[in-house]
């Protein structure tokens, strides 16, 4: 016979003593059967109720077991459905962050004038066919981002453009003093790159031609810095904006991977995601 039985069988023959100690013989055999019923049914419950919370004791006392967590295990998303970007989404990132790294590498610049510095890079780079991060890095090179920027030769604005000689350039937004704004001053800049571009056939020759030493030997370490800032800019663009920062401290390394001619100085031929591999994957839709 198990406990549990035995537990219940003596607590319904202890019922049934207290009845017959303190009822009188003369009662009904009827009474003490419905005592003998309610007793049983009382050992039952009481037994059912000790069976059931046994194995939550039970289960208090074992060692607390918590599933790792990964961020895989949450609810899990289609990529494809944050990713149905299109190109014009990737290279609005891309402008955000390559102004991001301009505001936090040059501190006199505001992210706001950065990014509106960087989206007329990419207009006017797009309507010439003109790399917009080389673009960039002219600006970074000849100005540092100041609009303001003159020199003693006479070159104003951010892409340091000699005014009065490109004085019918800048007829259509109301003269040569619109060389200091953004918008201006970086179309006529872009202008004249592609010309020297055009010109030469050579990425190298074009910025020698830029930077006014056409006629000398060397141009001085200019395309070494110009190209240098944009392969910062370019991983800035890419997202990497801190490796970006910390590279652009380093003495200039001219990129290894450069190649001289002025097809790699397009903006179709540099506009690729495949360029930028973290905004790459992003985009499925190239649009």
């Amino acid at each position: 016979m198990t406990k549990q039985k035995i537990v219940k069988q003596e607590s319904a023959a202890a019922l049934v003593s207290d009845f017959n100690s303190y009822c009188p013989k003369h009662k009904t055999k009827n009474l003490r059967r419905i005592l003998l019923s309610v007793s049983a049914a009382c050992a039952v419950l009481v037994g059912a109720a000790s069976v059931h919370f046994q194995p939550t004791l039970r289960a208090a006392e074992a060692p607390l077991r918590i599933k790792a967590l990964s961020y895989h295990t949450f609810e899990e998303q289609d990529v494809r459905d944050t990713a149905s970007q299109t190109i014009d989404d990737v290279l609005e990132r891309m402008q955000e962050n390559a102004a991001a790294f301009i505001s936090q590498h040059y501190a006199k610049v505001s992210e706001e004038d950065a990014l509106e510095i960087v989206h007329q890079a990419f207009i006017s780079g797009k309507e010439h066919d003109i790399d917009p991060l080389l673009i960039l890095a002219i600006i970074a090179t000849e100005s540092s981002f100041n609009p303001n920027a003159g020199s003693s030769a006479g070159a104003k604005g951010l892409m340091q453009v000699h005014a009065k000689v490109h004085a019918k350039r800048f007829k259509e937004y109301g003269g040569v003093k619109a060389v200091h704004e953004i918008e201006a001053g970086i179309e006529v800049g872009t202008q004249i790159l592609k010309e020297y571009l055009n010109k030469t056939g050579s990425l190298k020759g074009a910025l020698k031609y830029y930077v006014g030493a056409a006629n000398h030997k060397t141009d001085g370490g200019y395309s070494r810095k110009v190209l240098s800032m944009r392969s910062h800019l370019q991983m800035a663009a890419n997202g990497e904006i801190q490796a970006a920062r910390i590279q652009a401290r380093s003495p200039s390394k001219f990129p290894e991977d450069h190649q001289d001619h002025k097809d790699f100085a397009t903006y179709s031929a540099n506009m690729k995601l495949e360029k930028f591999p973290s905004l790459a994957g992003d985009s499925q839709n190239q649009g």
